[in-house]
């Protein structure tokens, strides 16, 4: 399009062209006004307190918009009208969707005056805003219909202020089309059980166009803690050092949609207190090794919670006689220290007669006790025939 210098076509001194414009033009209204002689068209960056209003997403969308076959925007031939400039340029019928931002810009043509005041009569779709403008010439609606329909609506500019004086009405139809569906969630992430040292990748299947994610650490819903660059499909998480909640929310211009909390437990288990036991020495890790030579297996000083890398001592257990009665007691250990998160230690004291593989029972009164570094003590009378004790230790998942 040729574009060519607005006064020196109108052929009017400087003086007058001040004038001239000064009556359609505030300072602060239209900033730039471009005219094509030949095609009647013309570009119209709008006013400064209509793009104030509007976010900068929706400025980039319809900061320049174009009219055809208007003229000049003070010399259109025929009666004052008011006249679509977007987002439907000169029409009555004003295209919509549902979800998505609209953006109605409309303004006074062939006026003698500017317009003091606007109104607009009849009901807007839900989401949409009237600009109200004031001394102005242009004016619009703007927002996000949330709801599919047609909307007939007139729209007034009167010469007073107040809506008052001679007034110029046209009356559009917005059509409000469907929009894209929001997002809908195939495949929730799931609840995971995994160890400190491992890693492990949450992941959400979703429906819908134009996706977008993000990720938050909490229960579902709970927006305070996003996880930083967490926008895709996908999240890594791990190592982790305690338990943890995961969340993503799934957004696309029609909606969004939250997902489940994904709950991480850690519970730990012999390799990862051997990666951290022997990190300095993979290859002693091996559960049968006996790594400081005291006859305890690195698994077996694993679960009794004593150091594989030094002889265990175990000065806190002791078995003696008293007033014809067997006393055993020991210390029971909680679970602390790398490779024990989500697990407890639990004690059994059993007894047999010739210490056989199937024949040890459990002492009814000294079954399944939780290790939290208390002194147990068991007192048994002495009986003519022989008698055999052992202590079961063993790991598992706190309850």
């Amino acid at each position: 399009m040729e574009v060519v210098d607005a006064t020196e076509n109108m052929k009017l001194p400087y003086y007058k062209k001040i004038k001239h414009y000064g009556k359609y033009l505030p300072k602060a209204g239209i900033t730039s006004l471009i005219l094509n002689k030949g095609a009647a068209t013309h570009f119209v960056v709008y006013e400064s307190q209509f793009v104030a209003a509007s976010t900068f997403t929706s400025v980039v969308k319809w900061t320049a918009a174009t009219v055809a076959g208007l003229g000049a925007y003070d010399s259109v031939s025929g009666a004052t009208q008011i006249t679509q400039i977007a987002p439907s340029s000169g029409s009555s019928t004003v295209p919509a969707k549902a979800g998505e931002l609209l953006n109605l810009v409309y303004q006074i043509t062939g006026a003698p005056h500017r317009a003091r005041s606007w109104a607009v009569i009849g009901e807007l779709p839900e989401g949409l805003n009237h600009l109200n403008s004031t001394n102005s010439n242009t004016d619009g609606i703007t927002g996000i219909p949330s709801e599919p329909g047609t909307y007939n609506i007139k729209v007034r500019a009167y010469k007073g202020s107040n809506n008052s004086g001679y007034n110029y009405t046209k009356t559009f139809t917005i059509e409000v089309a469907p929009g894209s569906s929001p997002p809908s969630i195939t495949n929730q992430p799931q609840s995971i059980k995994i160890s400190s040292v491992d890693k492990v990748n949450l992941k959400v299947s979703a429906s819908g166009n134009n996706l977008q994610y993000q990720w938050f650490n909490g229960e579902s819903g709970d927006t305070s803690i996003p996880v930083p660059s967490a926008t895709n499909s996908s999240l890594e998480v791990g190592p982790l050092s305690s338990d943890a909640k995961y969340w993503v929310k799934i957004t696309n211009a029609s909606g969004s949609v939250n997902s489940n909390t994904s709950k991480l437990k850690i519970i730990d288990n012999y390799n990862s207190w051997a990666e951290k036991q022997f990190a300095s020495n993979p290859e002693l890790m091996a559960r049968e090794n006996d790594s400081d030579e005291d006859g305890l297996t690195n698994e077996l000083e694993y679960v009794i919670g004593s150091s594989p890398k030094k002889h265990s001592i175990d000065p806190e257990t002791n078995i003696s006689l008293e007033n014809s009665n067997l006393i055993f007691s020991f210390k029971a250990k909680k679970t602390d220290g790398d490779g024990y998160s989500g697990l407890e230690r639990i004690y059994s004291v059993q007894e047999s007669n010739d210490a056989t593989q199937d024949s040890w029972t459990t002492l009814s009164s000294y079954s399944e006790i939780t290790g939290n570094d208390q002194d147990v003590t068991i007192s048994r009378p002495l009986s003519s025939s022989k008698k055999y004790y052992r202590l079961k230790v063993q790991l598992r998942e706190k309850s």
